[in-house]
């Protein structure tokens, strides 16, 4: 497993020795929404501070969705996560699980379908919490309106500096040869595949 926090190797535990060190002197702390560890000795992480402060505009009656949050909800509501995954999450295709059973399998911490931190209520499908934070997506759809919410998608990473790997469906029977290569360089330095 990896320290939740800085991304290095840290046994069956998730944080690694110095962090758990931090911990103890009351440096790091566990995000009481998420349960994510993070520096710092605020209750919130930053995507869940976030969160709230977006959940409190939305309960005034001037707010209104960005096209991207309408869609999102769209999305998610028109296709339920149902599939159970090797590691416990519940996605939404064949090839998501796919894709998280391949983490999982090479031991790569990361969540599924969490809140990108920008202003937007936009999801990723897979983040990877290491010191260079990475947002993966898959696209498997090739509809008119998926596509434009795949490039508003994309719009939105760019804009906001994320680091975004992208997987397609062509993708998904050569993970063993194409996530190696996309991940290594947002991995850390000790990491190793085997």
């Amino acid at each position: 497993m990896a320290c939740q926090v800085c991304g290095a190797k840290s046994g069956f535990f998730p944080l690694c020795k110095e962090h758990n060190f931090l911990k103890e002197e009351g440096k790091v702390r566990k995000c009481e929404n998420c349960g994510i560890w993070k520096e710092g000795n605020k209750p919130l992480c930053l995507e869940c501070w976030k969160k709230e402060e977006k959940e409190e505009k939305k309960k005034s009656k001037d707010y209104k969705p960005s096209k991207i949050e309408e869609e999102e909800t769209n999305f998610r509501s028109k296709f339920p996560a149902t599939i159970r995954t090797e590691d416990g999450h519940v996605v939404r295709s064949k090839s998501e699980k796919i894709i998280d059973d391949w983490l999982y399998n090479h031991k790569i911490a990361h969540a599924y379908e969490r809140k990108v931190p920008i202003e937007e209520d936009v999801f990723c499908d897979f983040f990877l919490p290491y010191d260079k934070k990475v947002w993966i997506e898959f696209w498997g759809l090739d509809d008119e309106k998926y596509l434009a919410r795949k490039e508003l998608k994309k719009k939105f990473y760019t804009q906001n500096n994320k680091i975004l790997i992208e997987i397609s469906e062509k993708d998904i029977e050569r993970l063993d040869d194409i996530l190696p290569k996309k991940l290594m360089p947002y991995l850390p330095k000790d990491f190793n595949f085997d």
